[in-house]
């Protein structure tokens, strides 16, 4: 989405206004921001194809309140285009309500802050699938040790054509503390069905190797009319070490002609780290951002974690050969305290039956430094 100049200033209003009703009417209002700097390596089938330094991310956040009524603007300035991640506004209550542009309930992963991610990228799960932002309205509750959520959604709100589009998506979760107070284990299950409503407009399914300025390796033409998700999460923290894990189903119903059979793509991925002077951070069915003890401003050497990962991405099945992706990462990060880290990660991806690559494979190193404030 190309925001122009008067969508800026309207954004710049709206923080101006919330400002002044939360000194009169007792509105409290946070600004925030948020950016992610970059450097990548990556070969592809023996080619070096990217390497860089890019502002992956910079997001400015203004958040309110006012008694039970929440509201959250998220707006990413990096890159050439502006775009609108957060914009909702929610009730509170035993179940609360949400309407805007927000994530869908699916998935432990992308459902957990962006902020408090193991690995620089995501898990092939979301990527192929497409599980993102929607518009949408969403409602949330929480009854002892479950949650539930689930809503209705269309497009993106950065999606400036015409296009139309609907899913459906609903997750439930279950945790506990079976091991001590500082234990989790987190169990979920979670679907979406989605259909697009223009015959010109099928769905795709593609994934890159681990990183987001690489060329998509293995992928599907447009043949999703309508399909549904299905996946599974369990996770389980005890002091600073973690086990993660997640497997998403996907059955095509088939554009037309567009395949003779309706295949179903599928996508798992395994994990585990460990984190000495902090620990991760659970709550609601999501995690949040990761907690440092001793953090260097107040003393202390901050914490350092190592992560291991195995991710799988299977685009073919039938006549559809869109190719499959097994993906092994290595990771390494320093956090100076709750706000700033540095993260290192080294990835070796092997696809087979890619439709550009054929059977090779693809090596990256990424390198970030994470800052946030508040």
């Amino acid at each position: 989405m190309r925001v122009q100049m008067y969508d800026v200033i309207k954004l710049g209003l709206f923080t101006g206004l919330c400002a002044g009703t939360a000194v009169s009417e007792e509105v409290k209002v946070s600004l925030g921001a948020h950016a992610f700097l970059d450097y990548e390596n990556v070969e592809v089938a023996g080619d070096n194809e990217v390497d860089g330094v890019d502002l992956r991310l910079f997001r400015v956040d203004v958040k309110g309140s006012y008694g039970n009524y929440n509201f959250s603007s998220n707006v990413d300035f990096a890159g050439d285009d502006i775009k609108v991640k957060d914009l909702f506004v929610e009730i509170k209550g035993d179940t609360t309500v949400r309407v805007g542009n927000f994530k869908v309930p699916n998935g432990l992963e992308q459902s957990s802050s962006l902020y408090s991610t193991t690995f620089m990228e995501g898990s092939s799960i979301a990527k192929i699938n497409g599980i993102s932002r929607s518009l949408g309205v969403a409602a949330y509750k929480k009854h002892g040790s479950l949650t539930f959520s689930g809503g209705v959604f269309g497009p993106d709100a950065n999606v400036t054509s015409d296009q139309d589009l609907l899913s459906v998506s609903g997750r439930a979760t279950y945790s506990a503390e079976p091991a001590g107070e500082d234990s989790v284990l987190h169990l979920g299950v979670s679907s979406r069905y989605r259909k697009t409503g223009a015959d010109d407009a099928p769905f795709s399914f593609s994934q890159k190797p681990y990183a987001a300025s690489a060329a998509k390796t293995i992928k599907t033409p447009s043949i999703s009319e309508s399909d549904v998700f299905t996946g599974v999460e369990g996770a389980f923290v005890k002091g600073g070490l973690s086990f993660q894990t997640e497997y998403g189903l996907t059955s095509v119903n088939c554009h037309d002609a567009s395949c003779d059979d309706d295949p179903t793509m599928s996508a798992y991925y395994l994990d585990a780290s460990y984190m000495w002077g902090g620990h991760r951070n659970y709550k609601n069915g999501l995690f949040k951002r990761d907690f440092v003890e001793n953090p260097v401003g107040k003393g202390g050497r901050g914490a350092f974690a190592v992560s291991a990962r195995y991710d799988v991405a299977d685009l073919s099945d039938g006549f559809t050969q869109g190719g499959k992706q097994d993906t092994y990462v290595a990771g390494a990060t320093w956090y100076r305290d709750n706000f700033f880290r540095v993260m290192l990660n080294y990835s070796h991806s092997e696809f087979k039956d890619s439709p550009v690559y054929g059977d090779d494979s693809a090596d990256s190193i990424l390198l970030r430094a994470q800052i946030e404030i508040f």
